[in-house]
């Protein structure tokens, strides 16, 4: 395999202890060539609001187009049991402003409430002409690739798949599950590493400790063949081990896996 010719994303997670305009910038100085980001505050991470704080989004909103930067996916998009319709609504604007992805999670356990929020999510989404993705994450109401494409089918064609490598494997599923995929609903791809067996803490694994990819037991390189080529290939690796360090470092640090993924064997 070679590197994907629109390059690799860097995803906000990766960095999730830094704000956007220092993601952005690491991202372009390591080569990335898109760059997802959080865009309103988060317990985990220092981001400003940027639906409230205008001049911090002028300076994102800048920075992208300095760099010449994509945007990947912009988060949060978190349909719990009472959605805060007004942010989400503003909160697509701005992804369209930006002009990135909404990737949306499902955690709502209200199945049938949850669907119905799905389908007042992607009504936003139309209304704003912004693309929307399903990200299945198996500590979600949405569990698995399966599960998310049979709500995209419901909801449009234009509704699209995040699929991540460690949810993938997470869910008890294994890369035939991808390759079962449209490849036209396959928009969006999040590399990451770890060890088959799961830790206790899934969620501290999920948010704060996962590998790299190539330094865990997730046999990536045979996900490879299966993904079309106009999905963006980001790096979603958050690491306590290298939560430190100049914010360069660590952007080239995930660069240099990526590549190492892609490099001929």
């Amino acid at each position: 395999m070679t590197v994907p010719s629109n390059g690799f994303c860097l995803d906000h997670l990766s960095l999730v202890n830094l704000d956007a305009l220092t993601v952005i910038e690491a991202a372009a100085s390591a080569g990335f060539t898109a760059v997802s980001l959080f865009v309103t505050p988060i317990p985990i991470s220092p981001t400003p609001d940027l639906l409230a704080d205008k001049a911090a989004r002028r300076a994102v909103a800048s920075a992208l187009r300095d760099t010449g930067l994509r945007a990947g996916i912009i988060e949060p998009f978190m349909l719990d049991a009472e959605p805060d319709w007004d942010l989400l609504e503003s909160s697509a604007d701005l992804t369209a402003e930006l002009g990135g992805t909404v990737n949306i999670l499902g955690l709502d356990p209200d199945h049938a409430r949850l669907r119905e929020s799905l389908a007042r999510m992607v009504e936003i989404c139309r209304r704003a002409a912004v693309p929307a993705i399903i990200e299945p994450y198996p500590l979600s109401s949405i569990r698995s690739p399966s599960q998310a494409l049979e709500i995209a089918h419901s909801l449009g064609a234009e509704v699209g798949l995040c699929i991540d490598t460690l949810h993938v494997i997470r869910s008890g599923g294994s890369w035939d599950d991808v390759a079962c995929l449209p490849a036209d609903r396959i928009r969006h791809v999040q590399f990451n590493d770890g060890p088959i067996e799961p830790p206790h803490d899934r969620v501290n694994e999920a948010v704060f400790d996962r590998l790299l990819p190539g330094d865990g037991e997730f046999g990536l390189r045979a996900l490879l063949p299966l993904l079309p080529h106009h999905a963006t290939i980001a790096v979603e690796a958050p690491s306590r081990a290298l939560a430190e360090g100049n914010p360069h470092e660590r952007a080239v640090r995930l660069m240099e896996a990526m590549k190492a993924l892609y490099a001929p064997e």
